[in-house]
């Protein structure tokens, strides 16, 4: 995968997101990756622009798999910007690093792994409609969902 500072710069370059000048939000998407985050802030502070580098730092900078990831959130309509700028920047991101590929010094495991990247395998959405959805993919066979 790619170290820190190369995300930070695609970043930069790519999404033109600038994460280096607010030291909060720098702390929240570099921080380290067992360690939980509880984002709170007011609006148009950052907060969804934070979760989502977060999301894919785990994946380009820690290796987490994107099936292994849920992101919840309160609104539908947050919901849906988080699960849009996933899909957009991920790609992005994806497109860029294939096209790049001599300029960072990967192997070739992690060069396949940013390859088959599917950015719709992470979880996002309301705490209620993830919750519910879990529910219905480890119920039990037979039983009903709760109402």
């Amino acid at each position: 995968m790619i170290s820190y500072d190369e995300f930070e710069k695609i970043v930069v370059e790519i999404l033109k997101r600038d994460i280096s000048s607010n030291q909060d939000q720098k702390s929240a998407i570099e921080s380290d990756l067992n360690k939980s985050l509880f984002i709170v802030a007011g609006p148009g502070s950052g907060k969804t622009t934070v979760i989502v580098l977060k999301i894919l730092k785990y994946i380009f900078v820690d290796g987490i798999e994107p099936e292994s990831i849920i992101a919840t959130t309160f609104t539908r309509k947050a919901a849906d910007e988080i699960t849009s700028r996933i899909l957009d920047w991920g790609y992005k991101i994806k497109d860029y690093l294939l096209r790049n590929l001599l300029e960072y010094n990967m192997e070739n495991d992690d060069l396949r792994k940013i390859a088959h990247i599917d950015f719709n395998l992470i979880i996002t959405g309301t705490i209620d409609s993830v919750a519910t959805e879990l529910i219905k993919v480890n119920r039990e066979a037979g039983t009903n969902l709760p109402n």
